[in-house]
């Protein structure tokens, strides 16, 4: 992924907004999360974005066009190797100039900010409160603060900054139980309302002559067709999508190995569970570890190695992989 689940450090400001906030009726909590949503998918914007976790900052650059029936988006990062992302719908191609790499895939079901995950408001109200806690400017733009705060101790927190005239969201913190910032993505600078022609973004799509095309094969799959059943489902969490595809295309010629991946989501967490054939060299020993908001489980089950990963706490995470249970 181009961009961590991730998110940048925390204004004084914030904690002054956070002192009288307001429960929002259900009716103007799902306009406020269909506002976001639509914002995200269906305006046209550029600017720079800012992402902090567990205190290491990345930054990349963003160009977001919609006319309606097609979208399309540029994204650089701006640290480390260069690489560009562009997208037409859903339709993925990301660029490593500088080994002449190229990947073609589909677009990820795992929300990339601005964008919430595609689930309808009523699950995530089913999750979490929506409070509005103040106004601030983010980016020089006006914004409206919303918190959602989790009904149980199985999610965190997350604290929204909306556009006051369209809803994209400026900026997004996941908070800790202390109300600490475990990971921050905002705009630090945005352009509303950019006209680029489809072009700037089809034709580095279709021009890589001379590249090293990587076509990753992905096919969609059930859990249960592929012998494994989440026996204890964890509550609140749905699964979205589960596809087979290779680990990790690399820079290698050798043939990746296969990775089966299920994506959950409570409507605005989401947790990928990882299944694969346990390899001794790759996979050492059981573990968990934390990077900002995500954290990570894997265990060995017999001859598979499952890796959890998601921005839950540990005890989320770790009810997955236990919940986990193979069939045949």
């Amino acid at each position: 992924m181009l961009a961590p689940g991730a998110r940048a450090g925390q204004p004084a400001s914030a904690a002054a907004a956070l002192a009288a906030p307001a429960v929002a009726p259900v009716s103007d909590a799902d306009g406020w999360l269909h506002r976001i949503q639509q914002a995200a998918t269906g305006s046209s914007y550029q600017g720079t974005l800012t992402f902090n976790v567990g205190g290491s900052t990345s930054s990349a650059r963003v160009l977001h066009h919609c006319d309606g029936r097609q979208t399309y988006e540029r994204l650089e990062l701006l640290d480390g190797e260069s690489r560009v992302q562009y997208r037409h719908n859903e339709q993925v191609v990301t660029l490593w100039p500088s080994a002449r790499r190229a990947l073609l895939e589909t677009r990820d079901p795992v929300a990339q900010f601005p964008a919430l995950p595609a689930a309808s408001s009523a699950r995530v109200l089913e999750n979490y409160e929506l409070q509005k806690v103040g106004q601030e400017r983010v980016a020089g733009q006006d914004s409206d603060v919303l918190l959602l705060k989790p009904r149980d101790r199985l999610r965190f927190a997350q604290r929204l900054w909306a556009h006051r005239e369209t809803g994209l969201l400026l900026r997004n913190d996941v908070l800790g139980a202390a109300g600490e910032v475990l990971e921050s993505a905002a705009f630090v600078d945005l352009r509303l309302g950019t006209r680029p022609s489809a072009e700037q973004f089809l034709k580095p799509m279709k021009q890589l002559d001379g590249w090293r095309v990587q076509r990753p094969p992905v096919e969609r799959t059930q859990l249960e067709a592929e012998g494994w059943l989440m026996s204890k489902p964890v509550p609140g969490f749905q699964l979205v999508s589960s596809v087979r595809r290779p680990l990790d295309m690399g820079h290698g010629d050798g043939t990746p190995p296969q990775v089966i991946q299920s994506v959950f989501s409570d409507g605005l967490a989401q947790v990928s569970v990882f299944i694969e054939r346990y390899d001794p060299q790759r996979h050492v020993r059981p573990m968990g570890s934390v990077t900002g908001a995500s954290h990570t489980v894997m265990a060995r089950r017999g001859d598979w190695w499952i890796t959890v990963v998601g921005e839950v706490p540990m005890a989320t995470a770790q009810q997955f992989e236990a919940g986990l249970e193979r069939k045949r």
